[in-house]
């Protein structure tokens, strides 16, 4: 390992042999800090040429007054002056725009519509000084103590007129400022009646994911191993995966269009295929009218009585509040979700044309934003997916039965479709063959199961700048019962095998019975209700925010503590060179509210039934509960975060550490994580990331103590005309029991002890990542990595996407091709072949050895490829 890392090292240093200059003309005020100058000395360098000039040569440096000629001769050999371009502002937000594309628009659906909102914001800036509180804190990057810095000085009566007011005012960061700085105007602009149209198209043609692929490769179709085998169908037809052929690659086409007249009427539509349809467009109108997305907004200023915003919105909206224990409505899971950065929320009412489906809220909303105001009301009607299960006992499942829970499905397969898959799965379950499994018709998915209609609100008052109260709340309706069964009978419902249905139901399945019901032996009724309120203040440097909700089971809405109840406090404090951000959550295992996104480690049903693939669900398709699951885990925990920069050189970009229990087995786990950043020049840079999570750490014998490490190591070199290189190396390694049930069965009387031994595995990654731009227009970003690994597995970023490889050897590699290829027209084009060895899966009874391959897949070298283009039309 050692030969490894000191061949990095030297390769990284052979590069910057040939590192450029720092460029005058573009250098940002943290690369001019470098220089052998006074801080001052920079800042007067950055200012000269951000608010008088570009520089013609390097002797122009002499017109800034701090800057002698030993300053000059010292700089003179580590500095250059390119050409220039003198852009205008217009300009200027385009780049932005293509920043954004890049960064955002491709994985649009987990940053849930910031990309457009943002977008709008740099193509009809709106008046820093007129702009609310929470409007200017939506905006990237910003934090709720730069905004209480511009609020407070527009308060003394200073208007903002232009970028140094906006960065000079006291208490706003230099990245806040500099953040905000294309997003925004300093006096209202006269209108010229545009009309802006954006179109965007998505096409995708992709393998499935490792556990997607496992979960319809599972078999449907289970014999007793010590009865004679009987006739059952090929392997190829035991398995959703087999019946529905799902060997091809999945195809998906999103296209998007999104219309605005100046800031105030704004409309998008969006169509997204089935991932295995490969049609360009909808089936039929009803297809479309079902999964189709759209909105008509309007939104303007009104001078009445004071400053006035108003939203309106009809169609397909996102409503988000406080830090998202009410309300945040996306599909999408994003584990220890701070809220800042590129992380954060929009709160409010926005129009969504995402690719969320299932928490999806379709209806009007309406958004009033006053200086020291904000009220809210949203409605909405919508099918959702659900699990539905034969409670009428009349062994099929009908309109009459009863629904366990919401579910968003990795493929949504018609109706039609999957009733035809159990019926062709329920054709083997004669009496008189040894088949274990002879109730899949009684759980299954279904699309549009139950009718949802949601009224909800949020009423928020700011008594002075930087504070504010709130209270949100909402009541869905249905138009058909939850209801969860008692702990045995939900095992015998979820699990196969049913006579080891008890034995395989644990602890942590407590996650799973713990969901809501509408109907109860206590109580019958046809609704959902969910109330909290939302703080913040800003005190200095430091802003203090939280949220504490309670979801109505069997208490009082008017009494606090009395119901199952979801707390999230945080503080976060702001210098030059430091941050320092902290989290406290609590979430009760009954919070089973589905519009839950705050902040947690990991997701509900995580190591649950739902999550055991290998024990056998009388449906597979019931895994998505986990894959897919958006809600976070019942958990209690306190979170650290820091960025640091304690010398020129050094930088802590990222350093956290989590301590969390969860609720429904008090399993403590702790995670740490910590980056730093070592740049001796502005042209090379080392990155050393440390990652360990260890679960049970207060417990040194029990048989779920686990720990996993992962260690890497990059050397980044920035060339000429922007290109960059960077060289990694990852080492990863988990130690944990080895989990062997056949050498032990808890669940047998008379087994023998759990082995006590630990299992060591690991795993090495090299990776080279390049950008190359071949001019401003048009650039090129790949990867090439290898990886050989004893069970242990890898995540790794690619461009703004995330692979996961957890085979034990392979390499890849992929590159995207971004061009502008004129001022309104963006294209990019990613293309990745990946080669591995798949992974040994066995689909077997619980603690028997299989005695024949009907339910193996053998371990084969495999390779897959990968394409997404996406195409940006704006004007």
């Amino acid at each position: 390992m050692k030969k490894r890392f000191l061949l990095i090292i030297l390769s990284c240093l052979s590069l910057t042999l040939f590192a450029a200059r720092i460029d005058l003309n573009k250098a940002s005020l943290e690369e001019l800090k470098t220089l052998p100058v006074t801080q001052q000395q920079a800042e007067d360098i950055f200012n000269y040429r951000f608010y008088i000039d570009y520089f013609q040569s390097i002797y122009d440096l002499t017109e800034i007054e701090s800057i002698d000629q030993v300053t000059l001769n010292k700089i003179k050999p580590l500095v250059s002056v390119s050409h220039y371009t003198d852009k205008d502002e217009a300009a200027l937000r385009r780049d932005e725009i293509y920043y954004l594309i890049e960064r955002l628009g491709s994985n649009e659906g987990l940053q849930e519509g910031m990309s457009d909102v943002w977008e709008d914001y740099l193509m009809t800036p709106r008046n820093i000084n007129k702009m609310p509180f929470s409007e200017i804190l939506n905006m990237p990057n910003t934090s709720a103590i730069d905004v209480a810095a511009i609020l407070k000085r527009r308060a003394n009566g200073d208007t903002l007129a232009n970028y140094r007011d906006l960065r000079f005012s006291p208490g706003i960061s230099y990245y806040g400022a500099k953040n905000l700085q294309h997003y925004i105007y300093y006096k209202d602009e006269p209108s010229d009646n545009k009309v802006f149209v954006d179109y965007q198209m998505k096409f995708s043609s992709s393998p499935f994911a490792g556990d997607e692929s496992e979960m319809y490769k599972e078999t449907m179709i289970r014999y007793d191993t010590s009865s004679s085998q009987p006739n059952t169908p090929s392997i190829k037809k035991q398995s959703y995966w087999g019946y529905f052929n799902m060997e091809s690659y999945r195809t998906e086409v999103m296209n998007k269009i999104r219309l605005r007249y100046l800031n105030n009427w704004k409309a998008g539509l969006m169509t997204n295929s089935d991932k295995m349809d490969t049609s360009f467009f909808m089936d039929s109108k009803s297809k479309f009218a079902d999964d189709a997305k759209y909105y008509v907004g309007y939104e303007s200023e009104i001078d009445l009585l004071g400053y006035n915003y108003l939203k309106l919105y009809a169609g397909n909206y996102r409503a988000t509040f406080g830090e998202g224990l009410v309300m945040e409505n996306t599909d999408y899971y994003s584990p220890r979700k701070t809220g800042y950065g590129f992380n954060k929320r929009i709160t409010g009412i926005i129009g969504d044309i995402s690719r969320t489906q299932e928490y999806s809220l379709r209806g009007v909303a309406v958004d009033w934003k006053r200086d020291n105001m904000n009220a809210v009301v949203f409605l909405s009607q919508d099918k959702k997916d659900a699990i539905v299960y034969d409670s009428n006992n009349n062994g099929k499942l009908d309109d009459e039965d009863n629904v366990l829970s919401y579910i968003t499905l990795s493929e949504r397969f018609s109706n039609d479709d999957l009733e035809s898959a159990e019926e062709f799965f329920n054709t083997y379950l004669d009496e008189e063959l040894p088949y274990v499994n002879d109730n899949i018709v009684n759980i299954a998915p279904r699309l549009d199961a139950v009718e949802e209609n949601l009224i909800g609100g949020h009423v928020e008052y700011s008594p002075f700048i930087g504070t504010h109260l709130g209270l949100t709340g909402y009541e869905a309706t249905y138009d058909r019962n939850f209801v969860v069964p008692d702990a045995d009978s939900l095992a015998h419902l979820l699990i196969a095998f049913d006579d080891d249905a008890e034995a395989k139901w644990k602890m942590t399945d407590a996650e799973i019975s713990s969901m809501y019901s509408t109907l109860t032996s206590e109580y019958d009724r046809n609704y959902r209700r969910v109330v909290g309120f939302d703080w913040r203040t800003v005190l200095n440097n430091t802003s203090f925010q939280g949220e504490y909700a309670e979801m109505e089971v069997d208490g009082s809405l008017h009494k606090i503590g009395d119901d199952p109840s979801a707390l999230l406090m945080s503080s976060y404090t702001q210098f030059e060179n430091l941050s320092l951000l902290t989290i406290y959550r609590d979430y009760d295992l009954e919070f089973d509210n589905p519009y839950h996104r705050s902040f947690s480690e990991s997701q509900r049903y995580d190591d649950t039934e739902f999550d055991k693939l290998t024990y056998g669900l009388n449906n597979t398709l019931l895994t998505d509960m986990y894959l897919n699951a958006s809600q976070p885990s019942a958990e209690k925990g306190f979170y650290i975060q820091t960025r640091y920069q304690f010398h020129r050189m050094f930088t802590l970009t990222k350093a956290y550490i989590d301590f969390w229990e969860r609720k429904s087995d008090a399993r403590r786990g702790v995670r740490f994580e910590a980056k730093l950043e070592f740049k001796p020049i502005h042209q090379l840079r080392f990155r050393l990331r440390n990652k360990i999570q260890q679960k049970r750490y207060d417990e040194l014998l029990d048989r779920g103590r686990s720990t996993a490490g992962e260690t890497q190591l990059e050397c980044i070199v920035y060339l000429s005309n922007f290109d960059k290189l960077t060289l990694g190396f990852t080492h990863a390694s988990v130690d944990q029991p080895p989990y062997l049930s056949i050498l032990a069965n808890p669940a047998i009387a008379g087994a023998p002890d759990m082995a006590q031994a630990v299992s060591h595995s690991n795993g090495d990654l090299i990776g080279v990542d390049y950008v190359h731009n071949f001019n401003e227009n048009l650039k090129v970003i790949g990867a090439f990595a290898i990886w050989k690994a004893y069970g242990a597995s890898f995540w790794d970023f690619e461009d703004v996407e995330l692979d996961f490889d957890q085979s034990d050897r392979g390499y890849k590699y992929w590159f995207n091709i971004h061009s502008r290829i004129a001022n309104n027209l963006f294209i990019s084009l990613k293309y990745k072949y990946k080669q591995f060895m798949t992974r040994e899966l066995e689909f077997r009874d619980y603690n028997e050895i299989p005695t024949t391959g009907e339910y193996y897949f053998q371990r084969v070298e495999s390779n897959e490829h990968y394409l997404r283009l996406q195409l940006d039309m704006k004007f």
